[in-house]
């Protein structure tokens, strides 16, 4: 393909969770480009939405990289890792109590605890961070931030005077809060909370653990369990915090419930999309482009919420920038309008589908789709097309 002036491609996939990083699509992407249009500039923008994946992005965009002390969902020691610049912080949720490579099963799923994003808070606010932000995607634990506030000082007992056992399904047990404690530096830090779901925490079908408690370990008795822990702790907590209401906010479900606790320390809920588009500088970097090229491992229902891929498309749409979309999968319903948003997209699975469980297959296909896009939308005269599967 002959290019006859300079044109610009941004580079902006999240990952393929579970599969390959953003960042390695990124550098698949560039080098299917290199290939087909070699005098195409790319500005390389690897994405995050406030899932794992966000350290690694803001890393990308100059942040240092730091390590904290904390512990894992079930107790274990590990170093959390952490990106700073300047006076603030991100704390990425999955990468201290994510689930990893574990499966568990119900009963890990009930004791599974958020203490070790305590620690780590904990340890930032010692430093004098000034604003703290948690991504809050891929935790593993449903016990409504209860284990963060016990890192940071909050005295949770049962009715006979012992500390709250970690985990959500003993949130039953919760008698009495006592927040005069509390870490100091939580009166002046500035805490966000990137979260991609807009899930209350409590809710009678659409509350955390009734949504993700499954995905976690949890069978359908566990669920009713920690939807059960969940609904009790939040009149007690909010009745001491003075946040009547914060459980049934959109959004307050996040990372099973801990977003529903920052926001009684006074937090701020933000798009996690939102929150990593601008502190990347995607604006900048899209305004101007002659195309896009973003993509994530699902694309769904969720995707239209506000997830990484949806949200470059809409900022793209403002400045009249094409997007086009390569995904692992496309679940979205019949009646989604995604070609609103998207000029073209590329569905790995149903050219092959073994691609979900295989990391190099996967960046083969995507940097053929890679291909195949540049070829067919970096000159503005050829039409749009929609198809589901790559050209060899």
């Amino acid at each position: 393909m002959q290019v006859d002036a300079v044109r610009r491609v941004v580079l902006a996939p999240d990952k393929f969770k579970g599969t390959v990083s953003a960042q390695r699509l990124v550098d698949v992407m560039a080098a299917a480009i290199a290939e087909q249009a070699p005098a195409a500039a790319v500005s390389r923008l690897p994405v995050a939405d406030g899932g794992d994946g966000s350290v690694a992005a803001a890393l990308s965009a100059g942040w240092r990289a730091d390590s904290v002390p904390a512990s894992d969902a079930w107790g274990t020691d590990v170093k959390a890792s952490v990106a700073r610049l300047g006076g603030r912080a991100i704390v990425e949720v999955a990468s201290v109590c994510g689930l990893g490579a574990r499966r568990p099963g119900p009963s890990e799923a009930a004791t599974a605890t958020t203490y070790g994003v305590g620690q780590a808070v904990a340890a930032l606010l010692d430093d004098g961070v000034e604003e703290i932000t948690l991504a809050l995607g891929g935790s593993a634990a449903t016990d409504g931030g209860t284990g963060l506030l016990s890192a940071l000082g909050a005295d949770l007992r049962d009715a006979q005077g012992r500390r709250l056992a970690p985990g959500g399904t003993a949130l039953t047990d919760l008698a009495t809060v006592r927040t005069g404690e509390l870490h100091p530096g939580l009166r002046t830090v500035r805490l966000v909370l990137a979260c991609d779901v807009d899930t209350p925490m409590v809710g009678a079908r659409d509350g955390s653990a009734e949504m993700f408690a499954r995905q976690k370990g949890a069978d359908d008795d566990m669920v009713r369990r920690l939807s059960a822990g969940l609904a009790h702790a939040a009149d007690l907590l909010e009745d001491a915090f003075g946040s009547p209401g914060a459980a049934r906010r959109p959004g307050s479900g996040a990372a099973g419930g801990l977003a529903w606790v920052g926001l009684l320390l006074g937090g701020h809920l933000r798009s996690g999309a939102e929150v990593f588009l601008d502190l990347l500088g995607a604006e900048e970097q899209i305004r101007g482009a002659d195309l896009v090229i973003t993509g994530e491992g699902r694309l769904d229902a969720q995707s239209l919420r506000g997830k990484a891929p949806v949200s470059i498309a809409r900022l793209a749409r403002t400045h009249g920038v094409k997007t086009v979309a390569i995904v692992g999968s496309n679940r979205l319903p019949a009646a989604a309008d995604d070609e609103a948003l998207f000029a073209d997209t590329i569905t790995l699975d149903r050219i092959d589908p073994a691609c979900a469980d295989d990391p190099e297959l996967t960046c083969r296909l995507v940097g053929q789709a890679a291909r195949t896009l540049v070829q067919a939308h970096l000159d503005q005269g050829l039409t749009t097309t929609h198809r589901n599967g790559a050209r060899p």
